[in-house]
């Protein structure tokens, strides 16, 4: 009797010591999908984050054109130029579009968001390890990433709150069935490009994105996240773009053209949506982990300096050079095949800031869902 008590007490621990392995991991797991933020105490408005962002993206500028090995004459930087040279663009027709209460300022700002995403991107491709470089392109990412969720006509929709109009339905089926058509053809694609980890995992991230937005409900806050992941998407098609060699090109999209349908849609949004322009002049919390001052001083007019010359310097690229660099990233080691945050990465929090597609009021993260049972 005394021996059967002494078994039926060892399973019963057991019991608890697995119950108890298990359960932190699954809290964990669920804990995972979702960022909590923690306001710092200070405040920007929409004009101040601008002049923010540009002010990252001086330093940035300066940070790189010093450093030897980020040279803009080789081929394997240039990725990395042409998305600088965008965003700064960008910025100024941001600027710009502010002043006037313009859509522009809008627009502008989304597509600035887009090509950081590229830069992200193809940093990689130049192996750099630059901190000042990389710590610059984040505060610049945190600057954009609060712009485009704080003070966009998205921003002011999901406030709005209620059900989605039959124009905005409507919308985000078009929407929907375009992402479909680019999970068609990335599945083409990675049947070939399984011995270039680098891409492959891009194919992989950009799939599971759009993966999201073809699964999401049809709801304002799923609506408004999927136009903010969008920007994400077009500026990893821009950036993976230079991983894919010229022998799959015929398996592959013409990006510019490509993304033409998804502009469109979004215009729509925009000449439909309403927006109170003294919300730009309101001030929001900036979040602890969302740190917009950069570390070097930079003063205006040297800003400007950096931004004329990124503007206006060429980065353009021979069809020999894209061939080259395709070529070279498939047997580079140092060219990041995941998103872990090494030493070398641009990658961090604000890059999923306003995916809150269930709602719950905190960004959804990246999409990390590991394709589980739900509800388990």
């Amino acid at each position: 009797m005394k021996n059967l008590v002494r078994l039926l007490l060892c399973l019963a621990l057991i019991g608890f010591a697995v119950a108890r392995a298990v359960t932190p991991s699954k809290e964990l797991a669920a804990t995972a999908k979702t960022i909590q933020k923690m306001p710092s105490g200070k405040k920007a408005d929409a004009k101040t984050l601008l002049h923010d962002a540009k002010k990252s993206l001086a330093a940035m500028i300066k940070a790189a054109r010093a450093d030897k090995d980020l040279d803009p004459k080789k081929p394997k930087n240039k990725p990395f130029w042409k998305a600088t040279q965008r965003i700064a663009k960008e910025l100024k027709r941001a600027e710009k579009g502010l002043a006037a209460k313009s859509n522009d300022f809008f627009d502008a700002i989304s597509d600035a968001r887009t090509a950081e995403e590229q830069l992200k991107v193809d940093w990689q491709l130049t192996d750099s390890k630059n901190k000042a470089v990389i710590d610059s392109a984040k505060k610049l990412g945190h600057a954009l990433a609060i712009l485009r969720t704080d003070f966009s006509k998205e921003a002011a929709r999901k406030k709005k709150g209620g059900e989605l109009t039959a124009k905005e339905k409507a919308e985000f089926e078009k929407i929907k069935a375009q992402q479909k058509d680019l999970i068609a053809k990335i599945d083409k694609l990675k049947d070939k490009a399984q011995k270039d980890k680098a891409l492959e995992h891009g194919l992989e991230k950009m799939e599971k994105e759009a993966k999201r937005i073809v699964q999401a409900p049809l709801t304002v806050d799923a609506f408004v996240a999927t136009l903010y992941l969008i920007d994400e998407i077009e500026g990893q098609l821009y950036g993976y773009d230079y991983y894919v060699d010229k022998g799959w090109r015929g398996d592959w999209v013409v990006v510019d053209t490509y993304v033409n349908s998804w502009e469109t849609t979004y215009d729509e949004f925009q000449s439909i949506e309403t927006y109170e322009w003294s919300s730009v002049d309101v001030s929001v919390d900036i979040d602890v982990s969302e740190e917009v001052d950069v570390a070097e001083d930079v003063s205006d007019s040297e800003a400007q300096s950096e931004e004329n010359w990124a503007e206006n310097e060429s980065f353009d690229m021979s069809d020999a050079e894209e061939e080259q660099v395709a070529e070279e990233e498939d047997s580079d080691a140092e060219v990041d095949s995941d998103d872990s945050e090494d030493d070398d990465s641009m990658d961090d929090e604000s890059d999923d800031d306003g995916e809150d597609f269930d709602g719950d009021g905190a960004d959804d993260v990246g999409g990390d869902d590991d394709g589980g049972d739900e509800g388990e």
